[in-house]
């Protein structure tokens, strides 16, 4: 048979919640059982006629010493992108991919624009978050299952109500990052947990006195079990020199950011028949108690795509914003969710 081939396979069709945590959490279990060679010829007689047999070796490389049928339902995404990660016309995603076209905020900060603008900000604005990662090296860099990226998000808000000011984006904040994966042995083969480390520059590519911006290296540690993941991400921001004054270019734009920011975000992930829950807490583990939560809802719609319902409430959902206490809900479609 030649490389063109396409064959079925009826593994590859469980479902989607049957192989997910994997792929976040780039796990690997010694199984014992079948050997790479075997994987391959084993699914040459049962397999999906979409698949080529260099898709097929890429899954059994993955599954590989894995045993599939006790894992906690995780694999299939880890499957597809290993798939396509290096096709050049194909974009891996990163973090959730959405759209809320609808969203209203109770408060909205007019501060920052009071010396630009005469007319106020809309409660009601547009939210998307696009979000894509790219690798930077071959799996296996310097343990089995380990991995180099490069990722970026942008997530931009619209006031597309807003006709007064000319419904401009008021505000979109530049994540681009590198990180490393690296797939943590457990003892119990219904576990799974990884651990990624990284350096991230965060900015909303403004001037002078709407400019923020900040550094941060981070750890990140994912668990997940059977539907549910949970990840915990502690960070230190990287100093910078003051400003002498607010209109200075060069300096920190946000000395206090870790005021309201604080040092780690914990988020959990629980999916329920086809519905995903989500919730993510940020704290500064002050007397104040100063942070943010985001919870999160998506449901199938059609294809591909799903609803998601999103709210928001605390500091930093923006970085104009990080200062600012906001309230959000919105509702939209999601693209590409956590798990």
């Amino acid at each position: 048979m030649n490389s063109g081939a396409r064959v079925p396979d009826r593994e590859l069709t469980l479902k989607g919640w049957h192989r997910l945590a994997v792929l976040l959490l780039g796990w690997q279990v010694q199984a014992g059982a079948a050997t790479l060679d075997s994987c391959i010829q084993e699914r040459l007689q049962t397999a999906d006629p979409t698949l080529t047999v260099g898709e097929i070796k890429a899954d059994c490389e993955v599954l590989h010493d894995q045993d599939y049928r006790r894992e906690p339902l995780a694999i299939e995404r880890l499957v597809m992108e290993r798939r396509t990660e290096w096709n050049p016309f194909v974009i891996t995603p990163h973090k959730q991919n959405y759209i809320l076209p609808f969203t209203y905020m109770h408060h909205p900060n007019n501060d920052p624009y009071e010396d630009l603008a005469e007319e106020s900000l809309k409660h009601q604005e547009a939210k998307m978050q696009v979000s894509f990662k790219v690798p930077l090296t071959e799996h296996n860099l310097l343990a089995d299952g380990d991995s180099l990226h490069f990722g970026f998000t942008a997530l931009s808000f619209w006031q597309v109500y807003n006709r007064e000011l000319s419904a401009p984006f008021r505000e979109t904040n530049y994540q681009p990052e590198v990180f490393y994966s690296l797939p943590l042995s457990l003892q119990r083969t219904d576990h799974a947990a990884m651990l990624r480390l990284g350096f991230e520059h965060q900015s909303n590519g403004q001037t002078q006195v709407l400019s923020r911006s900040w550094n941060r290296i981070y750890a990140q540690l994912f668990y997940a079990r059977n539907n549910y993941l949970i990840a915990f991400r502690p960070w230190y921001r990287i100093p910078e020199n003051p400003k002498d004054d607010p209109d200075d270019a060069s300096g920190d734009d946000n000395p206090d950011i870790d005021d309201y920011m604080g040092y780690f975000e914990l988020t959990g992930v629980v999916q329920h028949a086809d519905v995903e829950f989500s919730a993510l807490l940020r704290n500064n583990l002050r007397g104040d108690n100063k942070g943010a939560i985001e919870l999160g809802v998506s449901f199938p719609l059609f294809n591909r795509l799903r609803g998601y319902l999103q709210y928001f409430n605390g500091y930093g959902e923006s970085l104009i914003d990080y200062d600012h206490r906001s309230q959000r809900v919105g509702l939209g479609i999601l693209i590409t969710d956590l798990m």
